[in-house]
Parts: C-alpha cells; structure tokens; sequence
C-alpha cells in the first residue's frame, strides 16, 4: 500500500516550519512526500489603468515556479532520503491542496500556518484552516 504525505509549500521560512515534521513523518512510514506548489491565476481587473505595470501570464507563473519547485525539492530532500515528487498546480490554494490530497489517495498533509488574526486573517483568509475543514485525511497544521 503506499503511503503518501501531501507537503504544501509557498517557499516561505514560514511554510519550512512544517518540513522536518514531514520528513520525520515520511521516514517512519516510509512515505512519499509529495512537495505541492498551487499558483493562484493573477487576478486582472480591466476597469484598472495598470499603465506600464506588467502583469505575468499563468503560464509565466508556472515556468517560474517549476524552476523554483526543482531547486527546492533538491535541496531540501535530496539528501534526506525520502522519496519525493514535486508537484505544480493551478487554482485556489486550499481547494488545490485539497483535491490534490484526495487524487493522490493522502495518507496525511502536513503544512504550517502563517497563524493570523484579527483583522489580517479576515483579509487574507487561512489556507490551512480551509484545509483543516475540507481535507480526506488527517492534517498536522505546524504553527510558527
């Protein structure tokens, strides 16, 4: 049966918080980790004079995020000796996180909170705590 933990990462020292709980987590169940990237579409707003401003593609995100996802999985696993996959998609981060866990038959997802409140977590919202709600298997939410 495999076994496999989803490891969302936005790159921040904030999301490497949870990574060594991963790879603790990998190790003794001899899991794949599955190091997840979601690239949020730019949001355009036509009746917006951007003027020179130059607003990258969903395309250009990717490409940009697939270079950076590489580096990240080489040098953060490499020699950890945890098998991993590096993963891009694109949407909604929590609903991705969720629906990616769900596909890939997650034993478990293990991610960090940035752990606003307040007036900031109404504005930005929680990515985990959506997560938390709406994931098929158990989340480890690793704070900060």
């Amino acid at each position: 049966m495999a076994k496999n933990i989803i490891f969302p990462t936005d790159f921040s020292d904030v999301s490497n918080h949870a990574l060594p709980w991963a790879l603790e987590m990998a190790s003794k169940l001899d899991a794949t980790i599955h190091c997840l990237y979601v690239v949020e579409e730019p949001q355009i707003y036509s009746t917006l004079d951007l003027g020179a401003i130059s607003v990258p593609t969903t395309g250009e995100l990717v490409e940009g995020a697939e270079t950076r996802l590489k580096e990240y999985v080489t040098d953060k696993f490499g020699g950890a000796g945890q098998s991993a996959v590096a993963k891009i998609v694109v949407g909604h981060a929590a609903s991705e996180i969720v629906n990616y866990a769900r596909e890939n038959d997650a034993d478990m997802i293990i991610m960090s909170t940035h752990g606003y409140s307040g007036v900031k977590h109404m504005l930005l919202g929680s990515t985990t705590e959506e997560v938390l709600r709406h994931a098929p298997c158990p989340v480890l939410s690793v704070g900060n």
